[in-house]
């Protein structure tokens, strides 16, 4: 961390800034004085603010008046004054540097000052900080029209002067004016830069505020002495207003955040940390109605008044602040420093005011007793922030001291810790050495055991696949499937290696009519892997014999007669078991009619179904059978009570029409947020693929439930059939 200057070397630089500005304003204020301004010269005043030309004056508006009468008046917008000089030695005119705008008309000629006229348009261009004229013309009237374009009050403070006079008060005050700004300027800028870097070196946030505040008073300090407009925007004085309140935000910002951050945490209640957060919002709020005021409109003075009582406020609220510090805290070396700053600044500026008010202008820039004020204030802060960053260097000295003896005395503890458990592992690595022969020769044995799971497991997957190669084998292989329909397909996926689903396609005869049907079947038995395997099974057996032995082709009573022989395999009444299975089952039948518009075959469609639906497509719309809602298989209270009826339906449909069977293993399968695909997406989807091919329909629903499934697995078995007459 960088180190501050010494106390005495601070001392020495802040007791020769007083006495070089002492003896400044000291030789300022003896070669100031009162000129007798009231012989050689007539003034006439006019108030009519209608007249705009000196071609136009009313001779008998104009009144005259004295000199000193005329500087304690106060006049709105605009006069006109008629000026007459007898004197030839009385050669420049000086103004108020306050006046926005000054016109003197002489003949056809016009000459400009004021302090919003830019330095190239005056007739005298010595300094945008100054309003003088150079006298026209001798024993005859010349003309002057005073303006107030920002709604101040015109207050013109008018001087005659001689040559000699006008260099000594105004040339070489100015000159000195300018020196000591320059002065002031760069210890203020060397502080600012200084502090700047040690926030840069530390990160302080307290170095960062007092460099902030530090250079907003430098922007306001060098624009209220002319500095900033005189050679940054003598052409544009406009500009240099809004840096005026600009700086003066800016100290504001700087001064509150600094009084946050370096005073003790101890001294703010709520209240004031509330109050200096709002003031820093405040002073920066400010800055858009002083734009609007000045700039939109063109009323400084308004804004100049609310501010100045917003202000006001805020200095009423900081001498209470500074009163509640030096009751309460006194006693704390920070606090005093910031209230010995804080002393000389308001001192500086209270009796720069008083000086002001009594003696005028005649003392030249009272004002330079409030910036040497500052300096005082500024010099006492930077000790201030020395004493207290030699407090952190102490702190953190004595933190680190504490932290050493902390860290040896863990170290004395953890060393004798280290001792006894020493002899703690030897005693158990004895008993290591005893549990690590345990161990090998129970790993020897758990090995054995894994070997032996092994093996069994690996046979019981080769059973397993193998009895998937049986089940694969009386499934009805595709071509069978195809050699009756047009164009089909089966998406089946089983969830493990064997499935509990399966799909049935059986061709016969009408025992009484001897017409050919086609039998078409997805059923979904009770559980999936190898149980509900052996389910399907024992249904695909009991399906074959009831239509080829028991000759019975009717869907409905192929799943009523499917319930009573299931029941019957599985013995289920005396056993309880309720494994059962979900059928969706339909017959095809050609018929002999020709479709009247189409002119297409047409075939007579019977469906009963166990709780799973038919979807069908007939001539393009979308249609669904829901089926009875009950299983076949299983013993349920229903069951007992009543005979089981299975329902069915007859319908027409036309060559090119699709018929599609499912189980719920599509519907139920879940996603990432655990929700099902279900089943109105199921039958949007075949709404709006069913103009494609078949192939292209199946493509699209496995990519459906790849998509929606993810990284899920898989919930149970899938089969969708789909066929196109």
């Amino acid at each position: 961390m960088p180190t501050l200057i010494s106390t005495k070397q601070f001392l020495s630089v802040l007791f020769t800034c007083f006495l070089y500005n002492s003896l400044f304003l000291l030789s300022t204020f003896a070669q100031n004085e009162t000129v007798n301004l009231d012989t050689g010269f007539s003034i006439e005043v006019c108030e009519d603010n209608s007249i705009f030309s000196s071609n136009q004056l009313d001779q008998n508006c104009f009144k005259e008046i004295v000199l000193s009468e005329l500087n304690k008046k106060e006049y709105k917008d605009r006069i006109w004054l008629k000026i007459t000089i007898k004197d030839a030695n009385k050669e420049f005119i000086d103004f108020n540097k306050n006046i926005d705008s000054i016109k003197v008309y002489h003949n056809q000629d016009l000459f400009l000052t004021g302090s919003l006229v830019a330095q190239s348009e005056k007739q005298l261009p010595l300094s945008i900080a100054i309003s003088a004229i150079k006298i026209p013309v001798y024993n005859q009237p010349f003309y002057i029209e005073i303006i107030s374009s920002q709604k101040y009050p015109i207050s013109t403070q008018l001087e005659v002067l001689n040559e000699k006079n006008f260099n000594r008060i105004y040339v070489k005050e100015r000159r000195n004016t300018v020196d000591f700004q320059l002065f002031f300027q760069g210890m203020l800028w060397i502080i600012l830069l200084y502090n700047f870097f040690l926030f840069l070196s530390s990160r302080e946030k307290v170095y960062l505020a007092y460099a902030i505040y530090i250079f907003g008073f430098s922007l306001f300090t060098s624009q209220n002495a002319g500095l900033f407009v005189d050679y940054f925007s003598a052409q544009n004085p406009y500009f240099s207003l809004f840096f005026r309140m600009f700086g003066l935000a800016i100290t504001a910002v700087g001064f509150f955040s600094f009084i946050l951050t370096f005073l003790p945490k101890k001294v703010f209640n709520k209240f004031w940390k509330r109050f200096f957060s709002i003031g820093i919002i405040f002073s920066i709020g400010m800055l858009l109605p002083y734009i609007i005021l000045n700039y939109g409109l063109g009323n400084s003075y308004l804004y100049d008044k609310t501010s100045k009582a917003a202000h006001g406020i805020i200095l009423l609220c900081n001498l209470i602040f500074i009163g509640y510090l030096a009751k309460n805290y006194w006693s704390d070396t920070l606090v005093r420093y910031f209230l010995l700053g804080s002393a000389c600044a308001m001192g500086g500026a209270f009796l720069s005011n008083v000086l002001k008010a009594l003696f005028g202008d005649t003392l030249g820039d009272v004002y330079l007793v409030a910036q040497v004020g500052v300096i005082l204030e500024i010099l006492t802060f930077s000790l201030g922030l020395g004493y207290r960053m030699k407090n952190l260097e102490k702190e953190n000295a004595r933190i680190l001291e504490n932290q050493n003896k902390l860290l040896e005395q863990k170290v004395t503890e953890r060393t004798k810790e280290i001792s006894m458990k020493q002899e703690e592992i030897l005693v158990q690595n004895e008993e290591l050495h005893q549990q690590q022969e345990e161990i090998i020769s129970q790993r020897d044995y758990i090995e054995k055991q894994n070997t032996q799971l092994k093996s069994a497991n690996t046979q019981f997957t080769d059973s397993v696949r193998y009895a998937k190669t049986i089940q694969k084998a009386i499934l009805p292989m595709k071509q069978r499937v195809q050699t009756h329909f047009e164009e089909s397909f089966v998406l089946f996926r089983p969830r493990d290696i064997v499935s509990g689903d399966f799909y049935w396609v059986y061709e016969t005869n009408d025992p009484i009519t001897k017409e050919e049907i086609i039998l078409i079947a997805v059923l979904d038995c009770t559980g999936h892997g190898v149980p509900g395997a052996f389910i399907s099974l024992i249904g695909f057996a009991l399906l074959n014999e009831i239509v080829s032995k028991e000759l019975i082709t009717k869907p409905a009573q192929i799943i009523a007669r499917l319930d009573e022989r299931l029941q019957e395999a599985l013995r289920q009444k005396q056993s309880n078991n309720m494994d059962g299975m979900d059928v969706a089952l339909c017959s095809i039948k050609k018929v002999d009619s020709i479709h009247h518009s189409t002119g297409k075959k047409q075939f007579e469609i019977t469906f009963s179904g166990a709780k799973r639906p038919l979807y069908y497509i007939k001539d393009d719309i979308f249609e669904e059978l829901k089926g009875n809602k009950m299983s076949v298989g299983g013993i349920t209270k229903k069951k007992e009570r009543v005979d089981v009826e299975f329902q069915e339906e007859k319908f027409i449909l036309t060559k090119g029409d699709k018929i599609y069977l499912t189980t719920d293993g599509f519907v139920d399968q879940n996603g990432r947020n655990q929700q099902k695909i279900g089943s109105l997406k199921l039958k949007s989807s075949l709404e709006e693929f069913h103009t494609l091919p078949l192939s292209e329909q199946k493509t699209k629903l496995e990519e459906i439930l790849d998509l929606h499934q993810g990284k899920q697995k898989q919930r149970d078995d899938i089969t969708i059939m789909g066929v196109k007459l």
